[in-house]
């Protein structure tokens, strides 16, 4: 079950089956979805489009966090869900240059 911070442990998101993006490699460990902007619950927040309260919207991938639990006794929730947030960048309302690594997954078509 996820903590308090909605983060899961790896066998939590291993069951999920989702991918997940590791930094130190800078790769996703698959790529089932050709173009998509995947984002942390803060980041959506931050950029405007918070994710559904109450668990009706679920990670489409996540994002491994090697420092996560420092300095507290939780060192197993290590993994931060991402939400889709694809339709946003498509219909042009924010420009991809706001993305950091890993937040992108797949190729962005570029048109003109």
């Amino acid at each position: 079950m996820p903590n308090e911070k909605g983060w899961y442990t790896k066998d939590e998101m291993l069951h999920t089956g989702l991918p997940y993006y590791i930094p130190r490699s800078s790769r996703w460990t698959s790529e089932p979805y050709s173009c998509s902007v995947l984002l942390s619950r803060s980041r959506c927040q931050k950029l405007g489009m918070p994710i559904l309260s109450n668990g009706l919207e679920k990670p489409s991938a996540f994002r491994y966090m090697a420092a996560a639990g420092t300095g507290s006794d939780d060192l197993q929730h290590r993994y931060v869900p991402l939400y889709d947030r694809t339709s946003v960048f498509l219909s042009g309302e924010l420009p991809l240059s706001i993305l950091f690594k890993g937040e992108l997954m797949g190729e962005w078509e570029r048109n003109g």
